[in-house]
């Protein structure tokens, strides 16, 4: 009998292995094929189909592997902002229709997107914007307003109602639990601490967020009224009266042209127009569509992209948040600096920030580039806190107007569980110690008033160094940058008039200040972007290692709940759960 469980599982055993290696051989074959995909034949009188759906991420690795299995959209912002100055330079292309799908985007990114979009225009190219899900919301508006025409499906919805900042708060969960969060902070708007210590906003977390949020609605106002031909005090008043339309109610309104279905749509173009998708047209090169290849030099991007974290290897943070370790960043500074061919550098940050100390590092590699070439900082959607620590020696700060950035301050948080844990579950904790605050981080008490002290000193020391940081490389003084940090949160229109930003635009703006920097022409140079991305085998390596050490429990968990938990995680595993410099908040956008 143990002979034939043993061939048994001999043969099940062998049929997985089989399986296992006709699977990866498939996804090798498939990459083969993907990757020998020649560039497409692109004729005149083309129409370029721009399908603007789902999330836009900063950049998409290019695996098509990744693509295929791993859910990893075709086009990142940089791929489709190429795209769109290629449809703008190139003769063969006479239009390009825009067809939005819940697109999930910053308002940073969508100013990027929306500037391009414009510039086709302004190329002389037929634009049209419609949605494909029969449902138009604000941020697509936002970009069909930068279209000739903006056509949708007579059945369609329309919301125009404004827009709300959100922050979800956990107090009353935490008192259920017999949890004790135990904070101490260093600026009067740095309110990371407050989703766990209260029930609503205070009085500094309300005026920063009512200050964003009215530069996003007041940019809104102005994009759709310049965009529709309308009033600023027309489109205002729509927004006040905050409906969900019909297609027919937008049109009455101006702020669509007309009602169609997609087949009468593609007649704007003319007669049977011949057309490309977005993907398949972002393959072909730049020089085919007019744009001179750069031979002169290169200027190197250097990304950080997501909590900031000590360590190497970017990755997942916490409950699958993206981040950036200050050993790879700095690693990837040191290639940029290193490579003789590389005249300038741009560090593009979309972080809130993180672990303080690895913020100072990543501060010292950007420092230490600088003393042999040109860096320039480019703020994507947000550069807040960490984020901003990092930029500050930056020969020039450049920023959309509505990134997120400064949040000059810093807080400490642990959990005391030690309610959870005897009242709620009966577990005791007992100790032998050889000092008095040997537990003083174990979580299963609270801080005696003198180890409160003690935090706070630690914390203020360094927001000291915070402003330190800021005045040397903004030529200010610290106690101008006290004056705008506070731990308080800016856009980068505001950022710009308080001296903590210095030019208002996206990377392409960047990649010219550098290269001007470098006595390099525009148009002159080649770009080369660091640190290289994960392969999709090496990300699907990481995951399962994930897996193995625990599973992630925040995917079930509903968006507010689940962005607090990520950030929870984040802080906790930091090292000794030390001074963070990050984003107070998580922010949910309505």
């Amino acid at each position: 009998m143990r002979f034939f469980s043993t061939l048994l599982a001999s043969f099940l055993g062998t049929l997985i292995g089989l399986g296992l290696l006709v699977f990866f051989g498939l996804i090798f074959v498939f990459a083969l094929a993907s990757s020998a995909e020649q560039a497409p034949s692109v004729r005149p009188g083309t129409v370029v189909v721009a399908e603007l759906s789902g999330l836009v991420p900063e950049r998409v690795s290019g695996d098509p592997v990744a693509q295929a299995f791993g859910g990893e959209p075709a086009l990142g912002l940089h791929d489709l902002t190429r795209a769109l100055r290629m449809a703008a330079a190139d003769d063969r292309v006479d239009g390009l229709w825009l067809q939005f799908g819940d697109v999930q985007a910053s308002w940073a990114d969508l100013q990027t997107l929306r500037r391009e979009i414009q510039a086709v225009r302004s190329a002389g190219k037929r634009v049209i914007a419609s949605s494909d899900l029969y449902y138009m919301s604000e941020d697509e508006l936002f970009l069909a307003s930068a279209a000739d025409s903006v056509l949708l499906d007579p059945e369609s919805m329309f919301e125009f109602n404004g827009f709300a900042l959100q922050v979800a708060f956990f107090a009353d969960l935490f008192d259920d639990l017999g949890i004790n969060p135990q904070t101490v902070q260093a600026g009067r708007f740095k309110s990371a601490n407050e989703p766990f210590t209260r029930r609503d906003l205070s009085e500094e977390n309300r005026e920063q967020l009512a200050a964003m949020a009215q530069d996003i609605h007041a940019t809104f106002v102005s994009a759709i009224a310049e965009g529709r031909g309308l009033s600023e005090a027309d489109v205002d008043g729509l927004l006040q009266e905050g409906t969900i339309m019909t297609a027919r109610q937008a049109l009455d309104a101006g702020l669509i042209d007309g009602l169609a279905f997609p087949p009468q749509m593609a007649e704007a173009f003319g007669e049977d127009p011949r057309r490309i998708s977005m993907k398949r047209y972002a393959r072909s090169s730049a020089t085919a569509a007019g744009i001179p290849a750069g031979r002169d030099g290169v200027v190197a991007v250097v990304h950080a992209q997501g909590t900031i974290m000590p360590g190497g290897d970017g990755g997942l943070a916490g409950g699958g948040a993206a981040m950036i370790g200050s050993e790879t960043f700095a690693a990837a500074m040191t290639q940029a600096r290193e490579d003789d061919d590389v005249d300038a550098v741009v560090v593009r940050i979309n972080s809130p920030g993180g672990f303080a100390p690895a913020a100072d590092a990543m501060r010292h590699a950007i420092e230490r580039t600088l003393e042999e070439k040109p860096v320039v900082v480019s703020m994507g959607s947000l550069a807040a806190s960490g984020g901003y620590w990092m930029a500050a020696p930056a020969d020039t700060i450049v920023a959309e107007p509505l990134t997120i950035t400064g949040s000059i301050g810093v807080f400490s948080l642990f959990l005391d569980v030690s309610g959870l844990l005897e009242d709620r579950l009966g577990i005791t904790i007992d100790e032998v110690k050889t000092a008095p605050g040997a537990d003083m981080m174990s979580g299963v008490r609270p801080l005696r008033p003198a180890e409160r002290e003690a935090l706070q000193a630690s914390t203020d020391q360094t927001y000291q160094r915070f402003l330190e940081v800021v005045s040397e490389g903004r030529g200010m003084t610290t106690a101008e940058v006290d004056a705008v940090g506070q731990g308080r949160v800016w856009t980068g229109m505001d950022a710009q008039e308080l001296g903590l930003v210095d030019v208002l635009g996206g990377l392409e703006t960047a990649l010219d200040l550098a290269a001007e920097r470098a006595s390099l022409g525009a148009g002159t140079y080649r770009v080369m972007e660091l640190p290289r991305q994960k392969t999709f085998v090496e990300r699907l390596s990481a995951s399962m290692e994930a897996r193995i050490q625990g599973p992630n429990v925040t995917s079930v968990l509903p968006q507010p709940l689940r962005s607090v938990v990520e950030a929870l995680q984040a802080v906790a595993s930091t090292p000794s759960r030390g001074v963070q410099a990050r984003l107070p908040f998580e922010l949910l956008l309505r």
